[in-house]
């Protein structure tokens, strides 16, 4: 008998080769512990090799990009395919603006309201310039960029022993967080810089039993009544409670639409179909919507026998439209997912279907304005249509008492949103009213995120974090 493995240490300042051949080997690892494969004890001494590589602080850093890391310039080559896309666009970023690191687009940073600029703005100019939104590797290295978590600074980093998810550019700085910085923190840390998180690892559920009050139980609870799993406290110990923690996680966008729909007035017709438009739609949205997330919604709407799912969104691929039948009760229940790669208002000019919700996965209603001008302007190319918010909202809100859902992924983001909503709707004078006001999300998703953003308390954010529900209407003449 074997003694138990430590499951790999991830940190956001590793080798990300290093990163993805542990979460590899690890998965090999635990297939055979479970087949009983002659090659286990093989797997258990490459991983440990890994693991010792782990502690070692990356001694090579992309002179591309500036910003990934590495722990050999063997592995930096082994990479340079996957990593060359964004690599460039950077590269030339910064010979262009004439700074030496991709940070230093809007000159040394000082403050985190000046860090979270920065973020935004490389995202938008590797938007435009990629073509296509980030991928996930892509929004880690952007989104969660390898600096001091006091000074802001990109030298000498050494991560934090406790996490590995925050570093410090010297030990007085990592002292100076100790106050705020608790073993709390470290153990959401851990779980963001784990390498599981590398892995499309997702379990696929097929067996539902219970229903719950939507209002009064939150995604974890729900989770766990519907499938009967147990969720663990320790998620980032071993790779399968990683895969059940991040398939919880992963039925966020339909547990938020289930709880909109709790907040509306409506009576489902077993002979009309439910029609939910999901504008702005990605492939990373997408992926709130697989058979076993529809099966959920099934479960806590017995009475909707059709639904009609239009993802709008111009990277969603090609117009084309898919049938799904369930069967597991006396009755079928059906799905027709359609996809139309069109922006929101280019949809709404072409097919006119009254739906019953709007649905708004995390939009960038922030980028609306002069920033998103700004580097469109820089880049002298025309940031992709769907972020150009504008227009969208434009066409959303003249969906007169169609309830519109949308979350946000932190407080100020809500904030922001719903702003960009009310002037908008002020210039075209349309009344606004709440459903649902910006409420924490008891169906957020339960992977943390960095937040890189706010100067407030909120450090650590999740994906639809902040949930709204809006109604729209022509004001009455006075």
């Amino acid at each position: 008998m074997m003694a138990p493995v430590d499951p790999p240490v991830g940190s956001f300042l590793k080798c990300f080769v290093c990163v993805s051949d542990e979460g590899r080997t690890w998965t090999e690892l635990i297939q055979g512990f479970t087949k009983e494969s002659d090659k286990v004890e093989k797997n258990l001494a490459h991983l440990q090799t890994l693991l010792e590589k782990a502690h070692v602080k990356p001694s090579v850093i992309c002179r591309g990009c500036n910003m990934q890391r590495y722990c050999s310039l063997s592995h930096l080559v082994a990479d340079r395919q996957e990593h060359k896309p964004l690599c460039e666009v950077l590269r030339d970023l910064q010979k262009s603006m004439k700074i030496d690191h991709p940070l230093k687009l809007l000159g040394q940073i000082t403050d985190r309201r000046k860090l979270q600029l920065v973020i935004s703005q490389l995202k938008m100019v590797l938007l435009a310039k990629l073509g296509r939104p980030l991928n996930q590797r892509e929004h880690q290295l952007i989104g969660n960029p390898a600096v001091c978590d006091v000074c802001f600074s990109t030298e000498a980093l050494e991560d934090c022993e406790g996490c590995a998810g925050v570093a410090f550019c010297s030990a007085a700085h990592q002292r100076l967080v100790r106050g705020y910085h608790t073993p709390e923190d470290c153990q959401t840390l851990a779980l963001i810089a784990t390498p599981f998180r590398q892995l499309n690892c997702l379990v696929n559920i097929k067996d539902f039993y219970r229903s719950c009050p939507l209002k009064e139980s939150n995604l974890i609870k729900a989770f766990t009544e519907a499938t009967d799993i147990r969720i663990s406290d320790t998620p980032w110990t071993d790779l399968e409670s990683y895969q059940l923690f991040a398939t919880c996680s992963s039925f966020s966008g339909i547990a938020s639409l289930c709880l909109a729909l709790s907040h509306i007035s409506w009576v489902p017709d077993p002979n009309k179909a439910v029609i939910v438009y999901v504008a702005g739609a990605t492939e990373d949205t997408l992926r709130y919507f697989e058979d076993m997330h529809l099966r959920f919604l099934f479960l806590q709407y017995p009475s909707i026998r059709n639904l009609e799912l239009h993802f709008i969104g111009r990277t969603v691929g090609r117009i084309d439209q898919v049938d799904i039948k369930f069967s597991d009760r006396s009755f079928e229940q059906t799905v027709v997912k359609c996809f139309y790669p069109l922006s929101f208002s280019q949809y709404s000019c072409i097919l006119n279907v009254d739906p019953t919700l709007i649905l708004i996965m995390q939009p960038d209603f922030f980028g609306v304005g002069k920033v998103t001008q700004r580097i469109s302007r820089y880049m002298k190319r025309k940031v992709p249509l769907e972020n150009e918010w504008k227009p969208c909202l434009s066409s959303v809100i003249r969906s007169f008492g169609v309830p519109i859902c949308y979350t946000s992924i932190s407080r100020a983001q809500a904030i922001s949103d719903f702003a960009a909503i009310t002037l908008s709707a002020e210039k075209s004078k349309i009344a606004i009213e709440r459903a649902y006001n910006i409420m924490g999300n008891p169906y957020r998703e339960i992977l943390p995120l960095h937040n890189p953003a706010p100067e407030d308390t909120e450090r650590i954010v999740y994906a639809n974090n902040y949930l709204e529900v809006i109604f729209t209407s022509k004001k009455k003449c006075q």
